[in-house]
């Protein structure tokens, strides 16, 4: 089953007791790569790629007549995860909304929910200059009242809360490191 924006009904109201938690729900991995700042911005804003990179985001298609990095475009992103302890797989389409595209140094968008795609967490992508060439640090926040599906999790079983945002940080923090390692092997060898 895939899970579309704007398929699930109204959206409910986030459990406030939880909004410290997710408020202070962060991820992120840096790289040095042998590249220039620019190939590497050119490759994280080649959102139609990220599917080779991203052990979780396995496309994004730019939508509402955007055709790259400028605030305001809009992109779909598909992700999806596979429960190892049930077997099952889970694979959602979400809303992308570019807030910061400046090259070659940041790119920002956020991510919204499955309900009428108000934005939930927010990630980024920051691009410095270094001794090897360049340094990409990727980045996960998530909004205080953002409604992910760990959101929905988390205000489900409040006491689990905790326990629920520290795997899904662990998760997180491979993903990134996974998906920044896969992008250095692809500039470094074009380079």
């Amino acid at each position: 089953m895939i899970s579309t924006w704007g398929t699930n009904g109204p959206r409910p109201e986030p459990d406030p007791e939880n909004a410290a938690l997710f408020g202070a729900f962060t991820a992120s991995a840096s790289i040095e790569v042998d590249c220039a700042p620019q190939l590497a911005w050119e490759l994280v804003t080649a959102i139609d790629r990220i599917g080779e990179f991203s052990p979780e985001c396995i496309g994004a298609t730019w939508i509402d007549g955007a055709t790259g990095p400028e605030v305001g475009a809009r992109f779909e992103g598909t992700n999806r995860v596979a429960d190892e302890q049930t077997g099952t797989e889970m694979t959602w389409i979400r809303p992308c909304t570019v807030t910061v595209a400046r090259e070659p140094e940041q790119f920002s968008y956020t991510v919204g929910d499955r309900f009428d795609g108000t934005p939930a967490t927010e990630w980024e992508y920051l691009i410095a200059p270094s001794t090897a060439g360049c340094r990409i640090t990727q980045r996960f926040a998530h909004l205080a009242d953002g409604l992910s599906g760990i959101r929905s999790m988390a205000d489900a079983n409040p006491q689990q809360a905790p326990q629920i945002v520290a795997g899904r940080t662990q998760a997180l923090e491979l993903g990134i490191a996974t998906t920044l390692a896969a992008m250095k092997a692809v500039l470094e060898q074009s380079n």
